[in-house]
């Protein structure tokens, strides 16, 4: 009692409890979870039961039909894994949250989060609750540090078991335990090196004289002499006083300066009674340490992933996939034994024997050997002719013993949902999109429910890693000094550099120094993408686009980007801004192709016509022509011109010479503008005018 009494004056009492409440309570989860992944890894039979099929000399088969279908769904889940978005609030955001993006997938990365995320949900898939832990760690020789999310093992994690809700968010602690050696604890904690001696100590006095603490079960393994450490994270109220700034801001009153009241900046004091989350670190009696939360964001660094788990009651636990498919397992083993027994029994026949139908000696010798092939069996002399064997006939094989199991098979698919239509597998090639959805509602539909707590989970993973306004993650947290990542961009791998100092001159306030891509800053909302788990809606209607672009003509790209909105396929928007440039792209490049064609049409039409006025034009016309065209000398063809015109209009070429020659004797008055000559006899035929003349002269079109 006096100890106990010190136990609590030291404050490790209170957690050995809650230690103690939360092992008892996990106790009925853990001894079902058990059984579930012995099922799946083919261990399905009792000791009792492994012995009484010995004692009736019958084969324990084992016909694992659940490690398939486990199987089956660890790789749909592998194949439709969910991908973190961030969506920003303002659009001063919209680079930093690319940066996020990329930072949060480099993190991922480096911590082979994918392997972490498989096991956890198969964890879930099995036994019902899988955890992961958020936290971060520094680097072996002390600088620099890592970002993690790790899979924690489900039977290493005991939560408050007064918490109802399914994501045990109303925990009031939450326990990690493992089992470790005294070097292994005196290496870590070196200052309680004494205290870890003197316990291991007592234990070792319990072992020399054969005794056994009530509880040394629950803190110490004496085949492997280790002891279990325990990690509790709890949460506690606690007042604490903050000061508001003439900004909004709050800061702790360890920030406050004298120069903050100087400046007025300081407005008023607050008294706040929050919970805090804490840490402490015991094995027994001896108690490690005990503090606050490294971490900022407030909450406990553990998540759950849960499969079939409502947080209703004090009697539900978590369940998987496997724990409704224990009992058709269990009847498809005892089907086939039962088979083989009958097929044993009915392939001998037996019959009836008279007592003195053999000697003890011979009787012996059939019973050893009478279900051999080709044993013959020595009798009494006369003991066949007289009838005294008598052989019954062959029995037929049941037909219902082999229903049962068919039945049985059918039991699995249809309780997990879990079938070849999940992956396609058994759909023509020549399905439509609808046909394929349809066939596989029924499988994704009861997968829905731990994909949907896997999308929660994650993004409570991603909540941890960046925190909320006020409490910074793990990554604003810890990640402040300026580095360089390398990222995957739009365009493929690129290098950023996070928290850079950027100084900039300005000739009132002086030097300026900014932080670009500062990681503790900006707003924004985190969205978990995936392909979708159920059947939606929206899947339904891409499907239909889908089929009316393949089977009814409709043109693809005019629906193309309203398909690409309602598919899941990442990176979308930048597809989509891709397909509007090439779209704009080949507009332009189609209407340049059209002026052009419309151009060489109207030149093709201008060259016709005057092919055709070519033509029919005299020579001396195209000569012409071809002068104008550049093909002939122009002094040449105006020599031809004159002397044509001479010899085919003599009277109106003397006429015009006359003309002229009177005008060249005229005197010119300055005055008056001079009187052309009057036409004195009218013009006959085709007579040409002055002005027609000059126009062949000048190479241009007649005017007739």
């Amino acid at each position: 009692m006096e100890l106990e009494k010190f136990f609590e004056r030291e404050g490790i009492g209170q957690y050995r409890r809650w230690f103690r409440d939360a092992v008892d309570a996990a106790r009925r989860w853990q001894d079902a979870a058990r059984e579930d992944y012995d099922f799946v890894e083919g261990r399905q039979w009792t000791r009792a039961e492994l012995m009484r099929f010995k004692e009736m000399r019958r084969p324990a088969i084992t016909i694992n039909r659940i490690r398939p279908l486990m199987n089956l769904l660890s790789g749909y889940q592998r194949i439709n894994r969910f991908d973190i978005e961030f969506k920003a609030r303002t659009e001063d955001d919209v680079e930093i949250c690319q940066v996020r993006k990329g930072l949060t997938k480099y993190i991922l990365d480096r911590c082979d989060y994918t392997t972490h995320e498989s096991a956890a949900f198969m964890d879930a898939a099995i036994g019902g609750l899988g955890w992961f832990f958020v936290g971060y760690e520094l680097n072996e020789d002390g600088s620099d540090g890592e970002a993690y999310v790790r899979r924690e093992d489900p039977f290493s994690i005991y939560a408050d078991p007064e918490a109802h809700k399914a994501d045990f968010s109303d925990s009031k602690y939450i326990f990690r335990a493992k089992w470790v050696d005294k070097d292994e604890l005196s290496e870590v904690y070196p200052e309680h090196a004494e205290a870890i001696a003197a316990q291991f100590a007592i234990y070792d006095a319990a072992e020399r004289e054969n005794a056994s603490r009530r509880d040394e079960l629950l803190w110490y393994k004496r085949e492997l002499q280790k002891v279990r450490l325990v990690e509790c994270w709890y949460k506690k109220r606690e007042t604490k006083t903050t000061f508001v700034l003439a900004t909004g801001e709050e800061i702790p009153a360890e920030a406050v300066t004298p120069e903050l009241f100087l400046q007025g900046l300081i407005v008023a004091p607050k008294v706040t009674n929050l919970p805090v989350v804490k840490v402490c670190v015991f094995f027994d009696n001896v108690l490690l340490e005990d503090m606050e939360s490294p971490y900022q964001h407030g909450e406990f660094p553990l998540v759950p992933l849960t499969c079939y788990y409502y947080g209703i009651g004090g009697d539900e636990i978590p369940a998987g996939f496997v724990r409704d498919l224990k009992n058709p397992q269990r009847e498809i083993n005892k089907r086939r034994i039962q088979q083989l027994d009958i097929l044993n029994k009915i392939g001998n026949g037996g019959g009836f024997i008279e007592d003195d139908a053999m000697t003890e000696k011979q009787f012996a010798e059939f019973e050893r050997y009478g279900s051999i092939p080709g044993h013959f069996q020595k009798v009494r002399p006369m003991v066949l002719s007289q009838g005294k064997i008598l052989e019954r006939p062959i029995g037929q094989y049941p037909a219902g013993v082999a229903q049962a199991e068919t039945q049985a098979t059918a039991d699995l698919t249809a309780i997990s949902g879990i079938n070849e239509a999940l992956m396609g597998v058994d759909i023509p090639s020549g399905s439509s999109g609808r046909a394929i959805e349809l066939k596989q509602r029924q499988s994704i539909t009861h997968l829905a429910v731990i994909f949907d707590n896997l999308r929660t989970a994650k993004k409570k993973v991603a909540n941890l890693l960046w925190g909320r306004r006020g409490h910074a993650g793990v990554i604003p947290q810890f990640y402040t000094a300026e580095k360089v990542y390398r990222v995957e961009g739009a365009n493929g791998q690129k290098f950023i550099t996070v928290n850079q100092q950027v100084a900039e001159q300005d000739p009132i306030a002086g030097v300026i120094v900014h932080t670009l891509n500062d990681l503790s800053q900006g707003e924004f909302d985190i969205v978990i993408a995936d392909v979708e788990a159920s059947t939606t809606q929206r899947q339904a209607q891409m499907f239909t686009l889908v089929d009316a672009v393949s089977r009814l003509g409709v043109p693809g790209d005019l629906v193309f980007d309203i398909i690409l909105d309602l598919s899941d396929v990442p990176h979308k928007e930048e597809i989509k801004q891709r397909w509007q440039e090439r779209q704009e792209s080949q507009a332009k490049a189609a209407q340049s192709e059209m002026q052009m064609k419309l151009h060489l049409e109207e030149i093709k039409n201008q060259d016709s016509r005057q092919v055709i006025n070519f033509r029919d034009a005299p020579p001396p016309i195209q000569l012409a022509m071809a002068a104008k065209a550049g093909y002939i000398d122009s002094g040449v063809v105006e020599r031809v011109l004159a002397n044509w015109i001479a010899a085919t209009f003599p009277q109106e070429a003397a006429e015009q010479q006359a003309e002229a020659q009177a005008q060249a004797e005229m005197p010119l008055d300055v005055d008056e503008p001079p009187v052309p000559a009057r036409q004195t006899q009218p013009q006959r035929g085709r007579a040409l005018t002055q002005a027609a003349a000059e126009s062949l002269m000048r190479g241009m079109m007649p005017a007739i």
